[in-house]
This record gives structure tokens, sequence and C-alpha cells, in this order.
């Protein structure tokens, strides 16, 4: 079993695991959310701060041209400088802020330093450059700085009245588990959201690694990156009870989507094999226009992505969107099993 919180491992080959909020974290996944409107509509108040502040997309989007961008669009180097820095596991946004530019400054970006285990090598390989480009420009660590820094004050509400509290809940919830031998690869964000490869990225960082579980208010699904020997974790933190109208908001939105018969015919046509707007048109017998009306609140919803097809394009389901919106309404409606809440027999 795991020991938590810098102690030693019980057993040779585990790692040391300690479970903290990160503030650095939280606005990784803010900032990551801007190339993500799927993300945002899951999430009352990712979808509330990009409503109210039309901008930050393009601020962020122009962080980063495409030949520096990650597979997910997102910003680990965020991630990887807070730990550079020390201050992965503040929750002071003040330390965080005064302590970027130095990491910025002297940020490493090849491999002997900065190896990235968990990354592909085309994410490596765009991190190192990002890095590299902060350490060489004074003006583009002070254009990040800004954009960082609005990102945050635009969220920092949120945290303050749900977050920082949702967070803390989970936090010591993840702690009593792990002091009560649930290892920690069985916790249930990091069950729920990764494979085997998360164990193999820790063997890879080798002897003395530690793995750091970060439950994020913000976050969407789960993310880890290893850097040095630490290995970061971060999962959703579970919302408040008095959060259940918030959690739900998401989730209500994107069934008042679907819950147009149309819109379902085009998801379930789509379903079976991609298709233009014009074939959709076709074979729903509607006016294209129409079509192209209820493919646009779909994408927005996150339920559709263009797929490259020859040399066209098409639009097909996004599956894991579906799953996971799928998965979110039987966890809401299931009926408890056990004692005073056992299911009804079929």
């Amino acid at each position: 079993m795991p020991v938590i919180d810098g102690g030693q491992p019980s057993s040779p080959g585990e790692p040391t695991v300690r479970v903290e909020p990160s503030l650095a974290v939280e606005l990784e996944w803010v900032m990551d959310s801007a190339m993500h409107r799927d993300w945002q509509a899951e999430h009352p108040d990712l979808d509330d701060i990009y409503r109210r502040h039309p901008g930050l997309t393009a601020d962020l989007k122009g962080l980063w041209g495409p030949d520096r961008a990650t597979s997910c669009g997102g910003f680990l180097e965020l991630t990887v400088l807070a730990e550079l820095a020390g201050q992965l596991f503040t929750t002071d946004a003040g330390r965080l802020f005064d302590a970027l530019p130095e990491a910025m400054a002297h940020a490493p970006s090849e491999a002997a330093r900065l190896p990235l285990h968990s990354e592909t090598e085309e994410d490596r390989a765009a991190v190192w450059s990002r890095l590299a480009a902060l350490r060489r420009s004074k003006a583009r660590r002070a254009r990040y700085l800004e954009v960082a820094r609005h990102s945050w004050e635009v969220a920092a509400g949120a945290w303050s009245e749900r977050g920082r509290a949702s967070v803390e809940r989970a936090v010591a919830a993840q702690r009593r588990q792990l002091q009560a031998g649930v290892h920690w690869t069985e916790l249930g964000g990091v069950s729920h959201c990764f494979s085997t490869r998360l164990p193999e990225v820790v063997a890879e960082v080798g002897p003395g690694a530690e793995v750091a579980l970060v439950p994020s208010y913000f976050a969407h699904k789960g993310l880890w990156v290893d850097v040095k020997k630490l290995v970061m974790v971060s999962v959703r933190s579970e919302p408040l009870p008095s959060d259940s109208r918030a959690r739900t908001t998401g989730l209500a939105r994107q069934l008042k989507t679907i819950s147009d018969p149309t819109r379902l015919a085009i998801l379930d046509r789509l379903r079976r094999s991609p298709a233009s707007v014009t074939e959709l048109a076709g074979s729903l017998a509607l006016a294209q226009p129409t079509v192209s009306n209820h493919v646009k609140l779909l994408r927005d919803a996150g339920l559709l992505v263009d797929v490259r097809q020859g040399r066209s394009r098409r639009l097909t389901v996004r599956s894991e969107t579906l799953d996971q919106l799928l998965g979110e309404l039987q966890d809401l409606l299931a009926l408890p099993h056990g004692p005073g809440g056992a299911a009804p027999a079929s």
C-alpha cells in the first residue's frame, strides 16, 4: 500500500502517493477549455466564463500557433512550469504568478531534463518547443503571463464560491481512502478515466517516483503528466450536494439539444456512417439550411465533429461526448442498490 504525503512506499516498486489541490491545474483546465466548446457546455461555470468573456478564447488561441499545437489543444506547459517553480500545489494565485516568470526564463526544453513519458512524441516536441520559446523571449513570457492571469481572474469567482470547497472535500475523501488501504489506481476518478497506460508511465519514471493525485473542480475528465520524478494525475472533483442543480445544468442542455426529432434523426444517420450536410438533407428530405441549423446546434453541444474522407469533409458523431452524456444520465438516474435502495426485480 502506498503511503500518503511524502512517506515511503511500503513495498518495492510502489510510488509514494499524495493528494493535493492545485491552482495551477485548475488554471490549466480553464485555459484548455477555451479549445473545447463541449467541455464548456457540460460545466456550468466554464460555460458562463466563456459566454461572459468571449475575447478570452481568441487570446488563448493566439498564444501558440499550429506549429506548436498539442493533440488535446491544451496548455500542458503550465503544469510543467508550476512544478519547476515549486508552486504546483499552491492554491495562492499570487505565489503562483510571482513564480512563473523565473520558471519560464529558465525552463528546460530537451528530453534529458524533461522526458515527459506521459506524452506522445508529437506532444513532447510541442511542449519542449513552447518552453524554448518562452525561455528565449521576454515579450512572449509577458504575454503568456498576462493571458494566464486574465484566465484566472475570470474564473476566480466560481472557484471561491464553489470550486475550492468541492476540491477540499474530494482531497479529504481520497486521503481517507488511501489511508484505508485503497490502491491509488482504484480510486474512482483514476480508475474511470485512465487505462493501464498510467501505471506504465509511473514505471517508466523509475525508482523514487511520486504520484500526486489532484482533484480539480474545472476538470473535464482527467489528465496526467510527469515532470522529473513526479507524475501528476488530475481528475474531476465530485460536486457538493448544494451544487446538484449546477451539476445537471450542462447535462440538461445537451438533452435539450437532442430532444428534437430531426436532431435525433441526424445522430442516428451519422451513427451509421459519416455524411455531408447535403447528403443529410437528401436522406432526411429537408432543406439544406434547415439541416445546417440543426447541425450547428449539435456541433456546439460537442456531439458532432468533422472528419476528412479523401478530399472532402463529412460529419460524424463524436462518440466520446455521446458516451459521456449517456454515462452521466445513467449515473444520475440509476436506482441505488443494497439495503433501503434495492433496484426493482426484472
